[in-house]
């Protein structure tokens, strides 16, 4: 079989969660002897190819265009979506970051706790901006043969929200790669890390207001596009805070399995790799509660609202007392489970569901 998997054209100059994705199940898919291409392409051409594999629909003018050669090429489409209602950000978020470039925190937390009263009715309506892009994205995926999506939270969201309906549907749980659980865990954790772009999404800034009148060393790991927000991010770090633009993986790993808590108040984590090499390293894991979060990590980590310095707070505090975790718990047995080789067997069987059942 030959598949051709269809990236973003920044993947190397903008990595992401959706290109590590993309890597690993190609990576996958070529262990189980399946010849798999990968092309950054804006027109992609799939002729000769048995399947072509299109990730990510959260920038519909670019997949659009994509999924236009693609259909042109005349082989099954799968899509996986990489998507999540955003509306909640694109409202709130600018909000969030102009209270907290306040310097009176008595007037910064009355606004956010005002903003969290209003938050439904600021929500409740998409805008007539948001609701076409919806519109958009819900036409690239209604083109799809079929839908491969990472989570049954996000096949949900992409037939109840977007309401795609009449294609089908299968579910492949990302995986955690083996390397992470391999990792030396020190006798004595310190402090808390964040990994991720610095960034509205990643919701640092509101990290590190709520952690304002901690001594805790807090390390924010990722690049920054977003000029503004790192000059935000900076302006309320703590003085133990450092910010390290990129590591090699294994450095990486190596600095999650030194900290005490990997902290992600995200708006829209699915699930965030971040939080899935932490708790395969060790660490105890604050996540956010508005993406697939729960249905990755389960009851054995702490889930926050991205809108609540005092519930992060609260969350890391309380996760700092709970103390180290024990090797082989629930949490480590539950990551454990989540392998890349499951996730490239379903997506064969996605494929061959295409193909009318041939493999």
């Amino acid at each position: 079989m030959r598949v051709l998997i269809v990236s973003r054209p920044d993947a190397e100059s903008k990595p992401g969660g959706d290109i590590t994705l993309l890597e690993s199940v190609a990576t996958a898919l070529r262990e189980l002897g399946i010849d798999v291409t990968v092309t950054t392409a804006l027109d992609p051409n799939a002729r000769g190819y048995d399947v072509a594999h299109l990730f990510g629909v959260f920038d519909p003018p670019r997949a659009r265009r994509q999924t236009d050669a693609l259909v042109r090429s005349g082989v099954p489409l799968v899509i996986t979506p990489v998507w999540w209602d955003r509306s909640g950000l694109f409202a709130l978020a600018p909000r969030v970051e102009r209270i907290l470039r306040d310097r009176n925190t008595a007037r910064i937390d009355a606004r956010l706790e005002k903003l969290r009263r209003d938050e439904r009715h600021l929500t409740h309506h998409a805008g007539k901006g948001a609701e076409r892009w919806r519109a958009a994205q819900a036409e690239i995926l209604g083109r799809a043969s079929l839908v491969l999506a990472g989570s049954n939270v996000e096949a949900f969201a992409c037939s109840a929200m977007l309401g795609v309906h009449d294609v089908p549907y299968m579910v492949a749980l990302y995986g955690v790669d083996d390397e992470a659980f391999d990792v030396p865990r020190p006798q004595r954790r310190n402090g808390i890390i964040c990994v991720g772009r610095l960034q509205s999404l990643k919701n640092q800034a509101m990290l590190l207001y709520a952690l304002r009148d901690t001594d805790l060393e807090i390390t924010l790991v990722g690049q920054c596009f977003d000029p503004p927000y790192g000059e935000l991010c900076r302006r309320l770090a703590t003085p133990n805070t450092r910010f390290v633009e990129r590591v090699p993986r294994a450095e990486l790993l190596a600095m999650m399995a030194h900290a005490e808590v990997h902290v992600l108040p995200s708006w829209a984590d699915l699930p965030g790799f971040v939080s899935l090499d932490a708790a395969a390293v060790g660490a105890r894991v604050v996540a956010g509660t508005r993406g697939s979060e729960r249905e990755y990590l389960g009851p054995d980590v702490a889930y926050v609202d991205p809108l609540d310095p005092d519930e992060i707070y609260a969350a890391v505090m309380g996760e700092i007392a709970r103390g180290p975790r024990d090797r082989g718990d629930a949490l480590e047995r539950r990551i454990g489970a989540l392998t890349w080789e499951s996730n490239a067997q379903i997506t064969l069987e996605a494929y061959a569901r295409v193909l009318g059942g041939r493999r």
